[in-house]
C-alpha cells in the first residue's frame, strides 16, 4: 500500500474547475504532463531536465485537476505555480512551501489514524484496492468533511470507507495555517508482497510530500 499525504500547490481559478474523469496510466513524468494537459486544455510549462528520470503513478477517476495534477507530482519534489490563465508552470519547491516540522507531525498523526481505521474493518483493509480522497480535520480533531474520488470497484466497500472516514478522529487540532485539504491516496501493494496489519492488511510505504 501506499499512503500519501499530499500539500497542494496550485491555483484557485483550477481548484475550483469542475472535476474531469482521468485515465492517466504511470509513466515517464514529462508524459504523464502531457496527457494531463490533453485531458484538461491547462498548458503545463516544466523544465526538461526537472522531469527527467521521474515516474508518475497512475491517475484514474473523477476528480479536479488541481487534485489530479497533485497526484502525479507526488513524491517529486515539484508542484504547480501559476504562471498565466490556462498554464501553469511546475517547479521545484520553494522554502517557502514546504511543510513546517509541526505539520509534518500532524501529517503523520493523520497517517497513523487512517491506518488504523482502514486496518480495523474486514472490509476496507488496505492492499487490493485503490482509494483517491480529499479530507478536512477541525479544530476539534476530527474529520469534519471529506471526499472520495472515485469507486474503489466494491459498492459496499465504498459505503464502509464513506463511514468509516466521517468517524476518524486525529486526537488533536491541526496546527495554526496547517494547509487543507490533505490529499490521500492508498494504492494496491504488488502481487505477493508482506503484509504486516493487524488482521491481515499490507504495511504502509509513505510517500513524500508533493
Amino acid at each position: 500500500m501506499v499512503l500519501a499525504l499530499g500539500l497542494i500547490f496550485a491555483t484557485d481559478r483550477i481548484s475550483a474547475q469542475d472535476s474531469l474523469r482521468f485515465n492517466i496510466r504511470s509513466q515517464p513524468l514529462a508524459k504523464a504532463l502531457y496527457a494531463f494537459s490533453q485531458t484538461t486544455g491547462i498548458e503545463v510549462m516544466v523544465d526538461a531536465r526537472q522531469v527527467a528520470g521521474r515516474q508518475a503513478p497512475e491517475v484514474s477517476g473523477s476528480m479536479p485537476p488541481l487534485m489530479a495534477l497533485s497526484m502525479l507530482l507526488a513524491g517529486s519534489n515539484l508542484a504547480a505555480h501559476e504562471f498565466a490563465p490556462g498554464t501553469v508552470a511546475i517547479g521545484e519547491i520553494l522554502k517557502a512551501d514546504e511543510p513546517s516540522v509541526e505539520d509534518l507531525h500532524y501529517y503523520a498523526d493523520v497517517q497513523r489514524a487512517i491506518e488504523h481505521a482502514l486496518c480495523s474493518d474486514p472490509r476496507t483493509l488496505p492492499g487490493h484496492y485503490r482509494l483517491a480522497l480529499r479530507l478536512w480535520v477541525g479544530q476539534s480533531g476530527e474529520v469534519t468533511r471529506s471526499k472520495r474520488l472515485d469507486t474503489t470497484g466494491d459498492d459496499a466497500r465504498d459505503g464502509a470507507l464513506d463511514a468509516m472516514i466521517a468517524r476518524i478522529r486525529i486526537g488533536k487540532p491541526p496546527p495554526p495555517h496547517f494547509p487543507q485539504p490533505i490529499a490521500l491516496i492508498v494504492s494496491p501493494v504488488a502481487t505477493g508482497a508482506a503484509t504486516d496489519c493487524s488482521g491481515g492488511a499490507p504495511p504502509p510505504r509513505r510517500a513524500a510530500n508533493p
